[in-house]
């Protein structure tokens, strides 16, 4: 179809095929009857000759805590047997206007152009990368032909994740701990530890087809004694710790636990206080679908859904309410509710300030800048206090 140059010349041309045919001015009707072929011309070409395009697109990391750099890499390759001519492609980006970018032609039979740009990763979130739309452009820009390819890919801004000593969870006197993890996969073996990605030498009769469907790759039963520790991790998502600048706090500490879990070898998941949770992970390798949870989360309610905690094992509670970091009574309500072996309440107005500093006791923690969390991370001892 006509660029919207191409609609303007071709108006032109009309307009001088009928004034040289009104006027019998020859000059203009020579002038509009060029101008009009000029564009029809353009438009047939791109009719005639599409481009045939195959796109590869390549995501550096996959997933970035929030701040980081992400990198977008593309390589498109011509596969008609002629030169294509100047491509301009807009990749959808969600929750932006997306990425323009201009390639310049490309020689018949395979040849490449590369071009790449940064995602902005200010919050955390999850962008959702695709489809890519293609216009060819002729050389005088009168015409384009437009096509879509229907590559996808998503990017995950997860908060900012602390480094923590890697302490384990206590695996307490429960006789059925573990058998809550195992029922929820639909496995019976008594050493069922969690899952892992499938590796080359892994026996085939442990792949757990279920699991593997849902995260597009292999996934792999792992076994060892199953009396392991279990954490959950409640963060309060009740107003003010509803907000957004709040949610970006207590994500980021509960992210940072929960990496430090599941790399000491014990099982985690994250809840809210109105309800929503993530399965009962273990192994690295699950953090990802626990800082999905943490990217995307949002919003609360007012009161504490009846079914938090979910499940049986230690419970560290997080909150950015002011009113819990102050009142011990409150605290200490909140945390009777919840089971709460830990409450760690973050200053939000506050953060970073010099003026006040972090402190932990054997059952709080209050975080008033980012850092301080590997110094007071201890399940059952208390630290000193510590500034900013």
């Amino acid at each position: 179809m006509p660029t919207r140059a191409g609609w303007g010349v071709a108006v032109f041309g009309a307009v001088f095929v009928v004034a040289g045919r009104l006027f019998g001015a020859v000059e203009f009707l020579v002038a509009g009857s060029v101008a009009v072929a000029a564009v029809v011309i353009a438009v047939a070409l791109r009719r005639l000759r599409p481009s045939r395009l195959v796109v590869a697109r390549r995501l550096t990391p996959p997933r970035v805590p929030a701040g980081e750099p992400a990198r977008v890499d593309l390589e498109i390759m011509n596969r008609a047997p002629y030169r294509t001519p100047l491509l301009r492609l807009h990749d959808s980006v969600s929750g932006t206007r997306g990425v323009h970018l201009s390639l310049a032609p490309l020689a018949a039979d395979e040849g490449r152009v590369q071009g790449a740009y940064r995602l902005p990763t200010t919050r955390r979130g999850v962008l959702e990368l695709g489809p890519i739309r293609i216009d060819d452009i002729d050389a005088m820009g009168l015409a384009r032909r437009s096509h879509t390819v229907d590559t996808r890919v998503r990017l995950i801004v997860h908060p900012q994740i602390e480094t923590l000593p890697p302490v384990r969870v206590p695996a307490g006197d429960d006789p059925l701990l573990g058998e809550e993890l195992k029922a929820s996969l639909g496995l019976s073996d008594e050493e069922f530890d969690g899952l892992r990605e499938y590796v080359p030498g892994d026996d085939l009769r442990k792949i757990h087809w279920p699991s593997s469907a849902r995260h597009g790759d292999l996934q792999v039963r792992q076994f060892r004694p199953p009396r392991h520790g279990r954490l959950s991790i409640v963060i309060d998502t009740r107003p003010p710790s509803d907000a957004t600048l709040s949610l970006d706090r207590t994500t980021a500490v509960a992210g940072s636990i929960a990496a430090a879990v599941l790399a000491a070898g014990d099982a985690t998941k994250v809840e809210t206080t109105d309800g929503r949770t993530t399965e009962m992970v273990t192994g690295s390798q699950q953090l990802d679908s626990v800082l999905e949870f943490l990217a995307l989360l949002e919003g609360g309610s007012g009161s504490i859904h009846p079914s938090v905690p979910t499940s049986v094992g230690t419970v560290v509670a997080v909150s950015a309410d002011p009113g819990l970091a102050s009142d011990v009574g409150a605290r200490r309500r909140f945390a009777q509710r919840l089971r709460a072996a830990i409450v760690i309440t973050v200053e939000v107005d506050g953060w970073g300030s010099t003026a006040t500093v972090g402190s932990r006791s054997a059952d709080w923690i209050h975080l008033t800048a980012p850092g301080q969390l590997a110094a007071f991370w201890q399940l059952g001892r208390s630290r000193e206090r510590v500034g900013t």
